[in-house]
C-alpha cells in the first residue's frame, strides 16, 4: 500500500531535537514528504516510534491508508472479533456479537454497516479518517486503535438539552411511527440518543425539552428504563444502535451490543478514557478495542 503521512495535526518542532511533536518528524522530512519515495518514507516511519518515545509523546498515528483503514474495519465486522465504542465517557455504545451470534457485514462505497443480534453499526470511512494509538510500539498484546476524524470535517449537532430530533433519518433498524431524541449532553465529540414511539419514555422527553441531561434524569430514567428503547450513539464517525433491555444498574452488561450511561463518569467531561488524549485536530470517531 502506499505510505501514508504521519501528520497528526501538530506541527511544532521540538528545539532540543529538532523533531515534530505530533509526528517526529525533521522540518526536512515534512517539507520533502510528497516528493520522498516510498523506501525513504518507509525508512522514516521506522524512526517515528523510537523519536516519539524520547519526546514522551504517547499519541502515534499509523501508517494506514484509507483503503487499508476500510479494510480493518470490514474484517473485524466480519469476524464478529473483538469491541467497536463509539461514544464519550460515560455515555457510549459498544458493537460485539454475542458467542455464536452472527454479523451481517455491508460496504457501499465509503460506508461500513454491520448488523447482529440487538445491534447495528454505520462506519464512514473517507480520507479525513485517521488510524492512531496510544500503546507503545512492543505492545505484547494486539494493539488498541483509535479512529479519530478531522475536526473541521467532523462536527456534530450540539443539542444543549433534550431535543425532539424527528424521524431518524439514517435509522439502521426501521421502527414505524418513532421519533428521535437527543438527550441533551451538550457535547461536541458524540451524542447519546433514543427512538422511541407514543408512550411514558416519549412523554416524559417532551416533557423535559431543553433541560440539560442531569435535570432531565430524574424525569426519564424510570420511563426509558422500563421502556428500553433503541439507543442510538453518534460521533463523527458514525454511529451504534443498540436494542435489548436495559439493564439495573448494578446488574452485568448482557453479551453482544449494550450502552453505558453513567452520570458520574460524565461528569469527568472526558471524550476519550485517560491516557488517550486526541490532538486538537481531530474528533474521537470509535476505538476497537481487540478481543482480550
Amino acid at each position: 500500500m502506499n505510505i501514508a503521512s504521519p501528520c497528526t495535526g501538530i506541527c511544532k518542532l521540538d528545539e532540543a531535537t529538532g523533531w515534530c511533536l505530533g509526528c517526529a518528524r525533521t522540518g526536512e522530512e515534512m517539507d520533502g514528504w510528497r516528493v520522498q519515495s516510498e523506501a525513504a518514507r518507509r525508512e522514516v516511519w521506522e524512526q517515528i516510534p523510537g523519536r516519539l518515545k524520547e519526546l514522551g509523546v504517547t499519541c502515534r498515528r499509523l501508517p494506514w491508508t484509507t483503503d487499508y483503514i476500510r479494510s480493518f474495519v470490514t474484517s473485524t465486522l466480519e469476524a464478529g472479533r473483538g469491541t467497536w465504542v463509539i461514544g464519550v465517557v460515560g455515555a457510549v455504545a459498544e458493537f460485539t456479537a454475542a458467542q455464536d451470534a452472527n454479523v451481517d457485514v455491508h460496504v457501499d462505497g465509503d460506508d461500513i454497516t454491520a448488523y447482529t443480534q440487538n445491534g447495528a453499526m454505520r462506519a464512514k470511512i473517507n480520507d479525513d479518517v485517521r488510524a492512531l494509538t496510544f500503546d507503545p510500539p512492543h505492545w505484547e498484546r494486539e494493539t488498541r486503535i483509535v479512529l479519530a476524524v478531522k475536526r473541521e470535517r467532523g462536527r456534530l449537532p450540539v443539542a444543549s438539552g433534550v431535543e425532539d430530533l424527528g424521524p431518524d433519518t439514517d435509522a439502521l433498524v426501521q421502527e414505524q411511527n418513532s421519533k428521535l431524541y437527543d438527550l441533551g449532553l451538550g457535547r461536541k465529540e458524540g451524542r447519546f440518543c433514543v427512538r422511541l414511539g407514543k408512550g411514558a419514555a416519549q412523554e416524559a422527553l417532551d416533557g423535559s425539552t431543553r433541560l440539560i441531561f442531569p435535570q432531565a434524569l430524574h424525569r426519564i430514567a424510570g420511563p426509558l428504563v422500563a421502556e428500553s428503547p433503541t439507543r442510538v450513539v453518534e460521533s463523527a464517525l458514525g454511529r451504534i444502535e443498540v436494542q435489548g433491555q436495559i439493564p439495573p444498574p448494578d446488574a452485568t452488561s448482557p453479551a453482544g451490543p449494550h450502552t453505558h450511561l453513567l452520570p458520574d463518569h460524565l461528569e469527568t467531561c472526558r471524550a476519550l478514557p485517560v491516557g488517550m488524549d486526541l490532538p486538537r485536530a481531530y474528533l474521537p470517531g470509535a476505538i476497537f478495542y481487540p478481543p482480550k
